[in-house]
């Protein structure tokens, strides 16, 4: 065989060979079709953002130091899957199950970090709860304390999905 023949046969196997080591390194995880479902809404006047789904809605309860918001179906007379909300405040406060309730810890992501999830299974229904830093700094809202609610495992993962869009954008500047 040629001498050239041979490097280029030689070069052309390493190079797939190195591509194929780095693609594996680097393998893409497809995106969940759900949340190409969902649209990407404000929660209140406050800097944080999540995606819910097209006929949610989000409402907001105001306290003197706190708020919380809700996210659920925007027609009332149709039974939720899920519904969830968010505290805003110094002084959550974590509901318990009921008695026939198994209770399970996991992890899952929310405002892009790790978050420590409480699941309560409660005969197929699914109430979840997390306590987080809010990263504010803005004084009066130092925690978040999210709490969903799900009909069934499969709403549960979408319930995960949801909140796993949570995010902080800062407010744009308008020009003055």
């Amino acid at each position: 065989m040629n001498l050239n023949l041979k490097i280029s046969f030689l070069s052309v196997f390493l190079i797939l060979t190195i591509l194929g080591c780095s693609d594996k390194k680097t393998k893409h995880i497809p995106e969940n079709p759900y949340l190409k479902q969902l649209t990407e809404k404000q929660i209140g006047d406050s800097n944080y953002y999540i995606s819910i789904p097209k006929k949610y809605t989000i409402k907001e309860n105001r306290g003197p130091d706190f708020s919380v918001y809700y996210f659920y179906p925007t027609d009332t007379t149709a039974t939720a899957a899920f519904s969830g909300g968010f505290y805003f405040g110094n002084h959550p406060s974590q509901f318990e199950p009921g008695d026939s309730c198994k209770t399970e810890k996991m992890q899952r992501k929310i405002l892009n970090k790790n978050a420590d999830w409480t699941v309560y299974n409660c005969k197929d229904k699914y109430s979840i709860q997390s306590i987080i830093e809010s990263g504010s700094n803005e004084g009066w809202n130092q925690y978040i304390h999210t709490f969903a609610s799900a009909n069934s495992a499969a709403d549960l993962k979408k319930v995960f999905l949801i909140l796993g869009t949570m995010k902080k954008k800062e407010p744009i500047k308008q020009p003055k």
